[in-house]
């Protein structure tokens, strides 16, 4: 069984709500302040928040007072910790420890002399195909022969247009 966390003490982190640091706040339990700055850390934020597990504030507009405030909140309302606490229990929940699959896992590959069926096939592969350049030479083969055709069908359509494919007679 996975070990859960003993005490939970009132203690708040403060995080810009990358996904790891999200994962290390909900493994100890502990209340997230978040400061989302870029990327998808506003969306899990936003998730984070809609649990009652964290609060938000704008890393560009916030005062001393809004975060001692924010820190208060986190501190004294007991809902945050309760919410925090049963997403931990939720997320430590496992069958077997982190450790021992490590080890079972380790033990695996020496019990099977290296375990040849669980490698990469990508192992086997030439430079010219793991970097895929036949591929890419294939598509640009094909992009080049669209264009080359696309380009004489224009040309064969704008000399029909112009007259330029016919031939004058002389009259005397």
């Amino acid at each position: 069984m996975a070990r859960l966390p003993a005490q939970i003490s009132s203690k708040v982190f403060m995080t810009h709500g990358g996904i790891h640091g999200i994962y290390e706040g909900i493994c100890n339990a502990v209340p997230m302040l978040m400061f989302p700055l870029f990327g998808d850390q506003t969306d899990n934020v936003d998730r984070m928040v809609s649990r009652g597990v964290a609060k938000r504030l704008s890393i560009h507009v916030f005062s001393t007072e809004e975060l001692v405030a924010e820190l208060k909140e986190l501190v004294q309302d007991k809902s945050y910790e309760k919410n925090i606490v049963k997403l931990s229990h939720i997320h430590l929940d496992r069958p077997v420890s982190a450790l021992e699959l490590a080890t079972f896992w380790t033990e695996f590959v020496m019990r099977h002399n290296g375990a040849d069926h669980l490698r990469v096939a990508a192992h086997d592969l030439n430079w010219f195909q793991y970097h895929s350049l036949d591929v890419i030479t294939f598509l640009l083969a094909i992009v080049l022969v669209v264009v080359g055709l696309s380009l004489k069908c224009c040309l064969f359509c704008t000399r029909k247009l112009l007259g330029k494919g016919t031939v004058k007679k002389k009259r005397e």
